[in-house]
């Protein structure tokens, strides 16, 4: 996952939580070029270090919150309804 890669974001995706947002970053050849997991207090300071792009989450609570928050740093937030989420193929909880 080299640093040169990030200089060419195509999008990244949230999963947001309680506490932490799991991020993952793909350059536009479709590698996966980051991923990593950010307490709440901590998401600015990361993005503020990527370069601008697409940003998907799955809509939720928070979702309108985060989605403000990164348009303010020049982002283009996308909230996915939660319908077209991939089907979980664990067990049932």
């Amino acid at each position: 996952m080299a640093n040169s890669k990030i200089d060419e974001l195509m999008s990244i995706g949230i999963d947001i939580g309680k506490d932490t947002f799991h991020i993952v970053a793909f350059a536009p050849d479709g590698q996966l070029v980051m991923r990593k997991q950010v307490k709440r207090l901590a998401l600015v300071q990361t993005f503020e270090k990527l370069p601008r792009c697409v940003v998907g989450m799955e809509a939720c609570l928070s979702a309108h919150f985060v989605s403000r928050t990164l348009r303010k740093l020049g982002f283009e937030p996308r909230i996915i309804p939660a319908i077209y989420k991939a089907i979980h193929q664990g067990p049932e909880e």
